[in-house]
């Protein structure tokens, strides 16, 4: 079905009151898309991002019963969660043998903690960016609505006090082959008090739009590494909410490669007394894409730390971005939040924009910020191939050591970034 059809089909006064969840008025949320729709260059969050093809095509939603038949993957997973077109799988996913992890869709998992209710409900409200005029400008969470009204999502809960020592995978396929598919995963991480867990996202999915929606709560004292890794997917859009509500004494380490025709965005809460979370990734484009972060971080709490660090990479007349804000709330004394964003450019026509911001409404805080931009310098490209290293491995050698200081585990962002290096021109 047509996502156009879809969304007609669901203004019908009988067809909406059947799409009403415990956690959220699909009437709501369908009046939410309909008036603001798709975001544009004047949103301020979205103005480094090219909506354009999101308008333009005739999305379809991908087959529900596809998605019920077990799919093999291209290699013997463990620790696997795998979600086939935009919904959770069990039976493709591996994770029956982990202690300490349970999967439920939301629904259910509110009807047996009603507690969650409150918590987990959404509303074009809850993500609403609040401008310094005290505005909610909710234009900038159309497509959190959109991802609701389509899939039903899951909960992840982590069990209190238990250390899960082994990285859980998150990854995206695609069953239906049909074209221009819009898949919306919608996936909730609830980690309990004292838990840990790592988790590592992957999209192996082309020709479509990925509208993803990620939230997580991380309750005392609990600690949530969780790092996406963009492969290279042709002809794939995404767009990727990712938020986080952090408790005292809590920790997040958050990691994200983002590469071509890719928008994140990230909004995170200091809750809870001794907070803390740190944000850092790998913002690569090329050929005429753009590739796009933004990234919110909101200190409510006393002794509340972050640290954003991002390096970005942009080639041919590609664009990458960063807007990195920071907001120190009233009461939130003794917090420190640092920012910092390296810009490498290699190509003439290619550009890139880094934009920090803050607003700090209490005194006794510690805030720094600092972007700086570049181009390879020709004299090492010269001294290593003096050295006989070819031009195209002393440059390639060059930009792993200007995105050495963001640390994912093991070598995979190296082995990801291969594909990005075949696309470069080094002879501009």
């Amino acid at each position: 079905m047509y996502l156009k059809k879809y969304i007609d089909n669901l203004t019908l006064e009988k067809n909406i009151e059947k799409q009403n969840k415990n956690w959220f008025n699909a009437n709501d949320l369908l009046k939410h898309f309909g008036n603001e729709q798709i975001p544009n260059s004047k949103v301020e969050e979205w103005k480094n991002f090219k909506t354009k093809a999101l308008k333009d095509k005739d999305w379809k939603l991908p087959d529900i019963l596809s998605n019920k038949t077990a799919e093999k993957l291209s290699s013997n997973l463990n620790e696997t969660i795998v979600f086939k077109d935009g919904s959770y799988c069990p039976d493709s996913s591996s994770i029956k043998h982990i202690k300490g992890l349970v999967i439920k869709n939301i629904q259910n998992y509110i009807e047996e903690n009603p507690n969650f209710l409150e918590k987990l409900s959404y509303s074009p409200k809850k993500y609403a960016e609040e401008r310094l005029s005290g505005i909610l400008d909710n234009q900038t969470t159309t497509l959190l609505s959109l991802n609701c009204l389509i899939n039903q999502g899951i909960v992840i809960e982590l069990e209190a006090y238990k250390r899960l020592r082994k990285i859980i995978k998150i990854i995206h396929i695609s069953k239906d082959k049909t074209l221009d598919l819009i898949h919306s995963p919608h996936i909730i991480i609830i980690s309990k008090d004292g838990s840990e867990a790592s988790f590592e996202e992957y999209y192996e999915i082309n020709n479509c739009w990925i509208n993803s929606f990620i939230e997580t709560y991380l309750e005392k004292n609990s600690k949530l590494n969780f790092s996406r890794i963009q492969t290279e997917n042709t002809n794939t859009i995404k767009t990727v909410s990712f938020n986080s509500h952090i408790a005292e004494d809590a920790s997040l380490n958050l990691k994200i490669l983002n590469r071509e025709k890719s928008k994140e965005d990230i909004r995170i809460f200091l809750k809870g007394r001794n907070s803390n979370a740190k944000v850092s990734g790998i913002i690569a484009s090329s050929n005429k894409d753009d590739s796009d972060i933004y990234c919110k971080i909101v200190h409510d709490n006393k002794l509340t730390n972050s640290e954003q660090n991002w390096r970005l990479i942009s080639s041919e007349n590609s664009k990458t971005s960063i807007n990195g804000k920071i907001r120190v709330n009233k009461g939130a004394k003794k917090s420190i939040a640092k920012f910092s964003s390296k810009s490498l450019i290699l190509n003439e026509k290619a550009t890139s924009f880094s934009k920090p911001e803050l607003e700090i409404l209490e005194d006794d805080v510690k805030c720094s910020h600092g972007a700086s931009f570049g181009e390879i310098d020709q004299s090492l490209v010269f001294y290593l191939q003096s050295r006989g290293i070819k031009k195209q491995d002393a440059i390639k050698l060059l930009i792993f050591a200007f995105i050495e200081e963001i640390e994912f585990e093991g070598k995979i962002v190296f082995d990801q970034l291969e594909s990005y290096f075949k696309k470069i021109n080094y002879d501009k």
